[in-house]
């Protein structure tokens, strides 16, 4: 998917409680970039609007994102996500997704323009024993890193397209099945929530 082996995890207006986080799942975070960095500006438009990079955040083929937690930065293909929880799930997933060879491959511009399609909504991490939460009508974005061979594909799609009645042609599949990493997790857009969640949930 991202074309090369990452060399680590730079983050722009991170807390700590999500630098804490990602590095519980044991997730390399540097302190400079280069081009083999995957890049988070999280609610931070400063990084964004001085260009320290060549490449724009806006481009859809860099694995450069623009992440909004307490609001929607006024940028192109922002990804709004509901709390810190579903944020660390997604990092997690794109770095994984950098380290492995694909079996079932994705485009980064396919995942930037699915999951910032609508700044209305937000993005939620699913594990499976939430897929039945997922909301129908929206596309989903699976990632899985695990060792369970390609039978494994027809597993996650019946739970998510026949146990959980997602539609099939919604539904996209990436990942690894000769993965040392153990992930299954999906995204999808919903509804903000009245309350909000809690900011970080265990893993």
């Amino acid at each position: 998917m991202l074309g090369f082996h990452s060399d680590g995890i730079r983050l722009f207006g991170a807390s700590d409680t999500l630098k804490a986080n990602l590095k519980k799942r044991k997730l390399p975070l540097v302190g400079s970039t280069t081009g083999n960095t995957l890049v988070f500006a999280i609610d931070d438009e400063t990084v964004i609007h001085k260009r320290p990079y060549n490449i724009s955040f806006a481009a859809a083929s860099t694995p450069w994102f623009v992440c909004g937690l307490t609001g929607v930065p006024d940028y192109p293909q922002v990804l709004p996500f509901d709390s810190e929880h579903d944020l660390t799930a997604f990092i997690t997933a794109m770095y994984y997704a950098s380290q492995e060879f694909l079996h079932l491959d994705i485009e980064l511009s396919f995942i930037k323009q699915t999951l910032g399609a609508d700044p209305t909504k937000v993005i939620r991490a699913y594990e499976e024993s939430d897929f039945d939460k997922i909301p129908k009508g929206t596309p989903v974005i699976c990632f899985y890193f695990g060792n369970g061979g390609f039978l494994e594909t027809d597993r996650i799609f019946h739970v998510l397209t026949g146990d959980n009645g997602l539609d099939m042609g919604q539904v996209t599949l990436a990942g690894s099945f000769a993965s040392k990493q153990s992930l299954l997790i999906a995204f999808a857009l919903a509804e903000k929530m009245k309350k909000s969640r809690l900011n970080c949930k265990n893993s």
